[in-house]
């Protein structure tokens, strides 16, 4: 009876009020009487600060604001006629103006900084993304100097983000605010999030909100999907590149009726044995990946209601190719070939629906639920992993004001429920952590010019006790084109150690844990922005700065000092990761864009009682972005070059180096636009640029010498490819 009501209580769950979303068209009637999207287009709740404008096709999506009426302003142009159904907005839009031989054309930046929010928030949009092929997550930052992702490891295959100097680990990933990427999902969780189901990205630095958990010490990504509203009414697509992979995606969009829905379908194939530095290794494995995610959602005037369920199937196959005999010496007698297979299958629902109180402007109420169960299982040669993740994710939130909106209250609770099942060779690591968590934050707004978010969650977790986490988010506005921010905050999280490692396992290391157990790992993240819009010569641009530094009060060290070795234990001593980074973008001219950005990172930590520079963590980098697109979008050129400086490296027997060179990758693309098709092709790693010697004691992959994790640079050479998108909007 408990369980049946445990359900009953997930299956209505109620959903956060900071992501309610009223989503809507803005359309021009022309002298024709056809229906035509207008772009740039004003919409904001009236005698308020919240406001948007329409993208490309029109659309908008803008934070829900009760009681206050929505409104769309044009140079140009009035409101004919509205239309409200089941809670979506359509304006149409006349001309006020008798003009003949009016040309309006607009221009909508692919990425921003606001200068409204008190965090420090990128926006990503996913005309971003489309600047390369982006078949998943782990592409969708490769024009992006904020986030940084590893390169793939030959036996694997895994790619990890590095933010802020420090592992992916310590930045949140969520899918609307709710946890996307933790547990197993760790080492492989940014493949299968395929980046055409993605409408944008939202990537804040520092210490975030305290409604979204405790585990946010470097920032948060957030990933909006799109919505039944927004999506296209039906999107299909393809993808081939000369490495042998295959990528295709169709969605589809119910866009009428009372309940509205999404499906989205993913597949990914990749069946070539590729060996491009001839040492009998794949540079990468061969893989299957299927995905599917159903989206309904119940919108009326006073709720909204959202059930997603999402399943996911994986198997992976590296290690040496069909002909790896060419290239083993023939002193050495290996009894068999090695071989790694990954086997993942996911399966998730998660819930979310709020309440708006009725004539009660800014109170609302709603919970947040979600389930998740993922399997895992691989070989690595002779080492074996198994593993099994049972989560449940509870985060109940009530919003309000004091007095007036000016002083904005939310509150409520969380928790987590991670139930673990691990085994690495003859190691048992099976563990339940409860997490159980109240918080409360509170906002002053004056205006727009200053704001000051104040926050403060409690957790107990069931072994290791209580923690208590601060933080605070401050924003001015000395004038309308210029943001300053400083922010400060404490989080702590529970490392996993087997999948957020995953890629040491091709080794001959063996795995020593410390005797005491592992303590939770927590830190402090400390930092100061700016955002600087401006105008020169006519044309606009944008200037950002930040620095950045976290200090750990207890931290996880991975330990690869010792060649024979990967140990795990708690940080006796200094760990901190200061970073600086400078932005820079500018309309040269007419639809042409450059982006350039400079990051520089010192990061050190205490191995073994002796302080050193973090393994393969860049000290610096650098990225150029040139865009051009023709009018109408008709052609688009993008070319981009990041710089990847030197990184310490772990001492090998076979490694005759310290430290990794420095070096340039550049990628590009061109992409046309033929109706409702766009055609793309690219090609990435454009100079061939490639790391020396890979797989460490590749001829005997059984020895003492084998290790395939150290990997500072790309294993794959040129790579071209092609693809195209269609729709129906």
């Amino acid at each position: 009876m408990r369980i049946l009501l445990l359900i009953i209580v997930l299956l209505c769950g109620l959903q956060n009020s900071t992501s309610q979303i009223t989503n809507g068209l803005v359309l021009e009637i022309n002298s024709d009487g056809i229906e035509l999207p207008i772009v740039g287009a004003n919409v904001y709740w009236e005698t308020t600060n919240i406001g948007t404008i329409t993208i490309e096709d029109g659309s908008f999506s803008i934070e829900t604001n009760p009681n206050k009426i929505l409104n769309v302003s044009y140079v140009g142009y009035i409101i004919n006629r509205q239309e409200i159904n089941d809670g979506f907005y359509t304006f149409y839009l006349k001309s006020s103006l008798e003009l003949e031989d009016v040309e309006v054309q607009t221009k909508v930046t692919t990425s921003s900084y606001s200068l409204i929010d008190a965090v420090n928030i990128e926006t990503v949009s996913n005309k971003e993304l489309k600047k390369a092929a982006c078949c998943n997550l782990s592409e969708s930052f490769s024009t992006n100097a904020t986030v940084d992702v590893t390169f793939t490891d030959p036996v694997t295959g895994t790619k990890q983000i590095q933010m802020l100097g420090l592992d992916g680990v310590y930045t949140q990933i969520t899918r609307e605010n709710m946890p996307l990427i933790r547990g197993l999902s760790a080492s492989y969780g940014l493949h299968y999030i395929p980046g055409n189901w993605i409408e944008s990205i939202q990537i804040i630095k520092g210490s975030g909100s305290v409604i979204n958990g405790y585990e946010s010490l470097t920032g948060q990504i957030n990933l909006e999907y799109f919505k039944p509203q927004s999506a296209d009414k039906f999107f299909f697509n393809g993808y081939i590149n000369s490495m042998g992979k295959f990528d295709s995606n169709v969605s589809f969009a119910k866009k009428k009726g009372k309940w509205l829905s999404n499906l989205f379908m993913h597949i990914s194939t990749s069946s070539l044995e590729t060996d491009s530095d001839n040492d009998g290794f794949m540079n990468s494995p061969t893989e299957e990946i299927f995905t599917g995610l159903n989206r309904w959602d119940l919108l009326t005037d006073d709720m909204h209601l959202s059930f997603v369920l999402k399943g996911l199937y994986e198997d992976r196959v590296g290690g040496q190719t069909t002909h790896y005999l060419d290239y083993v010496d023939p002193d050495i007698i290996m009894p068999q070939k090695y071989i790694s297979t990954i086997h993942n299958d996911l399966i998730e629902l998660s819930t979310k629906t709020g309440f708006f109180l009725n004539n009660q402007e800014f109170k609302n109420l709603g919970l947040q639920t979600s389930f998740k169960r993922h399997n895992q299982n691989a070989f690595f040669g002779e080492n074996k992993y198994e593993g099994l993740n049972e989560s449940l994710y509870l985060n109940f939130i009530v919003k309000t004001y004091i007095r007036h909106n000016h002083h904005i209250l939310q509150y409520g609770f969380s928790h987590y429920t991670d139930h673990y099942d691990e085994s690495y060779n003859d190691i048992i690591y099976d563990r339940i952590d409860l997490t159980t968590g109240a918080f409360l934050e509170y906002t002053y707004a004056e205006k727009e010019n200053f704001t000051l978010v104040a926050g403060f969650r409690s957790d107990y977790h069931n072994e290791t006790g209580m923690y208590y986490l601060p933080r605070l988010n401050i924003k001015y506005n000395p004038s309308s084109n210029t943001a300053i921010r400083f922010s400060a905050g404490k989080a702590f999280r529970i490392s996993n150690i087997f999948s957020e490692n995953m890629s040491h396992f091709a080794s001959s290391r063996e795995l020593v844990i410390a005797d005491n157990g592992l303590m939770p790992e927590v830190g402090w993240n400390y930092g100061m922005n700016i955002n600087y819009c401006f105008e020169l010569f006519e044309r606009e641009g944008t200037f950002n700065a930040d620095a950045y530094r976290t200090t750990f009060k207890n931290q996880v060290i991975v330990d690869l000092e010792d060649q024979n070795q990967i140990s795990f234990y708690n940080l006796d001593g200094v760990s901190y990761a200061n970073t600086a980074q400078f932005d820079l973008a500018y309309e040269a001219f007419n639809r042409f864009d450059i982006k350039v950005a400079y990051k520089l990172n010192d990061v050190y930590s205490t191995f073994s009682n002796e302080k050193k520079p973090a393994l393969l963590m860049p000290k610096q980098r650098a990225l150029v972005n040139l865009a051009y697109a023709s009018n109408l979008d008709v052609w688009k050129f993008d070319f981009t070059s990041n710089f990847i400086g030197e990184s310490r490296l772990p001492e090998h027997n076979e490694l005759n180096r310290v430290w990794s060179d420095q070096f340039i990758l550049c990628n590009t693309q061109v992409t046309k636009k033929l109706n409702n098709v766009d055609v793309y092709i690219g090609c990435e790693n454009i100079f061939n640029y490639t790391q020396d010697n890979p797989v460490l004691g590749s001829d005997n992959p059984l020895g003492e010498n084998f290790d395939a994790s150290i990997i500072w640079a790309p294993i794959m050479g040129r790579m071209s490819y092609i693809g195209f998108r269609y729709r129906v909007k």
